[in-house]
């Protein structure tokens, strides 16, 4: 009984999971040539097949689909940083930032409107915060894992409050080139992250660091 009680569901789950991508991808498809305002579940559905009835069976709102299309995006994006940077062997100090940059750009495909759309949403929709979470989470993991490549060839670690400024400094960069429509050349953002970062580690102040003593006040 309880075999078959699964072989029963696990179809039903499957269809269930099809039926979700079917709508968020036809949402994606929308917004390639429309706009999060004109975004509508009746069009949605209609373009994904699907009843109204069903739709709302699966997301409560317009809000709510959004939410979900986001967190998708955001899940394959993180994915996609993960596995390039656990594959790469850094040859400088600045290629771990490089990976992170060519990972977000690659993952827009073909669709850098609608994703620009998705993180402008993510943005300004309270609602988000908790959908950049986990991304956000994500990356200062990775940032705290292993030792950082210096300038003077040697490695260290950084702190949680180190990881914590560089983590949200870049991917604050991060979301404006991807919400903007005439972004900068991605070779001298990638150059401007990787100053920005060795600087910044270089620059540890330390009661050993020249800069350190540089900030004590004078007796």
């Amino acid at each position: 009984m309880n075999n078959q009680t699964l072989n029963r569901r696990n179809p039903r789950q499957a269809r269930s999971q099809h039926k979700v991508e079917l709508m968020l991808e036809a949402a994606m498809q929308l917004l390639e040539t429309g706009d999060i305002a004109s975004l509508t579940t009746n069009a949605v559905a209609a373009k994904a097949g699907v009843s109204i009835g069903t739709l709302y069976q699966y997301f409560g709102s317009k809000h709510a689909l959004l939410d979900a299309l986001v967190t998708r995006e955001l899940g394959a994006m993180t994915d996609k940083i993960v596995d390039s940077m656990q594959r790469a062997t850094p040859t400088a100090p600045g290629d771990p930032i490089r990976e992170i940059v060519r990972a977000v750009t690659a993952s827009y495909g073909g669709r850098n409107r609608v994703h620009r759309l998705l993180m402008e949403h993510s943005s300004t929709s309270n609602a988000q915060g908790g959908r950049l979470a986990p991304f956000y989470a994500r990356l200062l993991e990775i940032s705290t894992a292993d030792e950082v490549a210096m300038p003077d060839g040697h490695t260290r670690k950084p702190t949680e409050a180190e990881a914590f400024v560089l983590t949200f400094a870049v991917t604050g960069v991060l979301r404006m080139l991807a919400a903007s429509a005439d972004p900068p050349p991605l070779q001298e953002v990638e150059d401007a992250l990787v100053r920005l970062v060795t600087g910044f580690t270089a620059q540890r102040s330390t009661p050993e660091n020249p800069a350190y003593r540089s900030l004590r006040p004078c007796a």
